[in-house]
């Protein structure tokens, strides 16, 4: 009966949230927009269509930031749920089934966290009750796993700590009877695929059991093997991600908080009374002392988080759950005693059912702002007519002046769709730490629009002046300009360069004539080796400067002189600088004029030129991974992208593997390999078990 009644339970609250999450929606064939999650559906896309069918979970996406490695320095398992779900239903369902997974799965991973704990009924039915007021917290929409903040586009977070929740219990249990290490590597396995936090909860959590003496070797042994082994078989990624973060973009920034109540806002506290008193009375159970550890073990890496360069307000939530769910363990010294126990589910879920919709006032509205969709919106036409005259264009990137008024369109970052809607690539993304080229974006950004948004305050940003964008509009390959308010028309209307091709609405394209949108040029001087210990500091203060953009940066730390033919000049050596104001010119001298053609792909691109040994700049994003044919090697140049000097007429530059990637391969294989082993030994075991 008491399972019947957990069963129904469950359901009910499943049915509360679909109350709001209303079938309608989430089974229209529209495409999600809303905050970040807009710009989430084209990486699903490009991971079914692009990667999944050349065997690839990680690749290159041109699309966005000059182009940047998907899933590098984000999380693939929500978007490969999503991708493989969308070969039985369609990607616009699959997709937002998947979005509001974290939602649904937490009240049911808390439940069986409480199970796994032990805790007898009807503590873990009221556990999954208690999570309702923290997921329909309306007091933030950024921190992650709470509705507002999975529609504001943390849906990877939210599935993280949803399982995290879930593994909260199967380690404890695993320890306890000495089993579930194969569980507990999985579920540390896809914590790591969903989010860096989720991860760091699990690490969190496994460290508890480091300070039980009795069992301390028992302990160790066997969070080694539960971490060694998902470790291996998370090898794939999760080196890749460590090789390739010198080549990511740093963000450093530490959440403001005005008051107590913003963490602790009034529809969480009667839970967190509630816990108090739980607290109280059961502080000598075992299990309570596992919850006061993590509670105050993730309240600690908030204070240390802008030390190790952490992002501190992504430790709350999970505090914040805590504090709402530990509150279902008051009746734990009263169990014996109680009568009509089997009540005490159904009258909690009313009452706390009541007080949630009590304290709701916008979540509903924005479920359906998001899920209506791109395609369900008034605006839908004119955005549709923009992108398909985009469409029709060349190869040249597409950029557009940021605005909130954009949000018409179902998001203010309507436009990071381009790849998608208008198969063109544009300069802003989502996945901003993703690219080295995200400062220089971002600082172009702040010169074409009236209102920027300055992401990165490690970084001097500009303000509205077009006329001083446009040699780096045409360094970034941009031929045409999405314009918005009245202040950046002025601007553009008075650029002769900039032609005023068509109008929607009150978006103005302009198209910039004297680019010819080609991704590979020749050089007007030779390329200077730069003498830095911060490259990224030095190639930002460059870039801010017009007067030096026509001499190139390289960055080659570990170049020796002599090992730099292809950059030194006639006879002498390679040109070298360590002061941007003194760079020497030499211009490069070309007996016939540059004839280059070129062919872009989604990992690639190739061309041909009639200048052999001559440097030619690729406008894409540099990356380690990226390889040549035709070449000796890839410089890394100013501002962020590739130099190769062709050795023959034909070159081509793609998307590889470097020695993380194999290293990280080979791990996972081992990993694998180690289960199939386990797998044969229990077998053989069986068997030997049954004669």
């Amino acid at each position: 009966m008491k399972k019947g009644i957990d069963i129904a339970i469950l359901l009910l609250i499943a049915g509360f949230l679909f109350g709001f999450f209303e079938p309608r929606y989430l089974l229209s064939q529209t495409i999600t927009t809303g905050g970040d999650t807009g710009s989430h559906y084209n990486t699903a896309v490009y991971l079914k269509d692009v990667l999944l069918p050349h065997g690839k979970i990680m690749g290159w996406m041109q699309g966005n930031y000059a182009g940047f490695p998907l899933f590098y320095h984000y999380f693939p398992f929500p978007f490969l749920l999503m991708a493989l779900l969308s070969y039985v239903i369609p990607m616009q369902i699959a997709f937002k089934l998947v979005s509001v997974l974290g939602i649904f799965l937490l009240p049911l991973c808390v439940y069986l966290s409480f199970r796994l704990l032990k805790y007898a009924f009807p503590i873990p039915i009221l556990g999954a009750i208690f999570t309702l007021p923290f997921l329909f917290m309306e007091a933030n929409s950024m921190w992650g796993a709470n509705i507002p903040s999975t529609l504001a586009g943390e849906l990877s977070y939210g599935i993280g700590i949803s399982l995290a929740f879930l593994f909260f219990g199967t380690l404890y249990a695993g320890i306890r009877d000495n089993k579930y290490i194969l569980l507990n590597a999985f579920l540390f396995f896809l914590l790591g695929l969903c989010h860096a936090y989720s991860l760091i909860f699990s690490a969190v959590i496994g460290s508890y059991f480091l300070f039980n003496r009795k069992s301390f070797r028992e302990n160790i042994w066997y969070l080694f093997c539960t971490y060694g082994l998902g470790t291996l078989l998370l090898g794939f990624w999760l080196l890749p991600v460590i090789g390739s973060i010198p080549y990511a973009t740093e963000y450093y920034a530490s959440w403001t908080l005005k008051s107590i109540f913003e963490v602790l806002p009034r529809i969480l506290i009667p839970g967190l009374v509630l816990s108090a008193g739980a607290l109280f009375m059961n502080l000598f159970d075992r299990r309570t002392w596992y919850f006061l550890y993590n509670i105050v073990f993730f309240l600690l890496l908030y204070f240390l988080s802008p030390r190790i360069d952490l992002l501190d307000i992504r430790f709350i939530p999970i505090i914040q759950i805590f504090l709402a769910i530990f509150g279902a363990t008051i009746p734990l010294i009263f169990l014996k005693k109680m009568n009509s126990k089997e009540m005490l589910p159904a009258i909690a879920l009313i009452i706390v059912a009541m007080w949630v919709v009590f304290n709701v006032t916008f979540i509903k509205s924005w479920i359906a702002w998001n899920y209506e969709g791109f395609d369900g919106k008034k605006s839908w036409p004119l955005f549709d007519q923009i992108n398909g005259y985009l469409k029709q264009g060349g190869q040249g990137r597409v950029v557009y002046e940021h605005s909130p008024l954009t949000n018409t369109f179902g998001t203010e970052r309507a436009f990071e769709s381009l790849p998608f809607f208008a198969h063109r690539n544009t300069l802003e993304g989502l996945y901003m730490q993703s690219s080295v080229s995200s400062p220089f974006i971002f600082y172009i950004q702040s010169e074409i629009g009236k209102v920027s948004s300055q992401p990165f305050p490690q970084y001097k940003y500009s303000s509205l002046n077009t006329p001083s964008a446009l040699p780096r509009l045409k360094l970034f390959n941009v031929t045409e300009y999405i314009v918005r308010s009245p202040e950046a028309k002025k601007f553009a209307a008075a650029i002769p360069e900039l032609k005023l091709e068509k109008t929607f609405g009150d978006y103005d394209i302009y198209r910039l004539t004297s680019n010819d949108g080609h991704y590979v040029a020749t050089l007007a001087n030779q390329p200077v080796i730069f003498k830095t210990e911060s490259w990224k500091r030095d190639f930002f203060e460059w870039f801010r400067r017009n007067e030096l953009l026509d001499v190139n940066l390289v960055y080659a730390p570990n170049e020796s002189i002599s090992n730099s033919p292809h950059l030194s000049v006639g006879n002498q050596n390679p040109l070298t600088a360590n002061d941007l104001l003194a760079l020497p010119r030499v211009p490069i001298t070309y007996e016939t004029p540059p004839v280059i053609t070129e062919k872009m792909g989604n990992e690639d691109i190739e061309f041909t030129t009639n200048q052999i040994g001559k440097p030619h700049l690729v406008k894409i994003s540099y990356h380690p991974n990226w390889q040549v044919e035709g070449a000796d090697r890839i410089y890394l140049v100013s501002p962020s992208f590739m130099l190769v000097y062709p050795k023959q007429n034909h070159v081509r530059l793609y998307f590889g593997k470097t020695i993380f990637n194999y290293a990280g391969e080979t791990m996972t294989l081992l990993g694998l390999a180690i289960i199939a082993l386990y797998g044969i030994i229990f077998f053989i075991n069986a068997k030997k078990h049954v004669r």
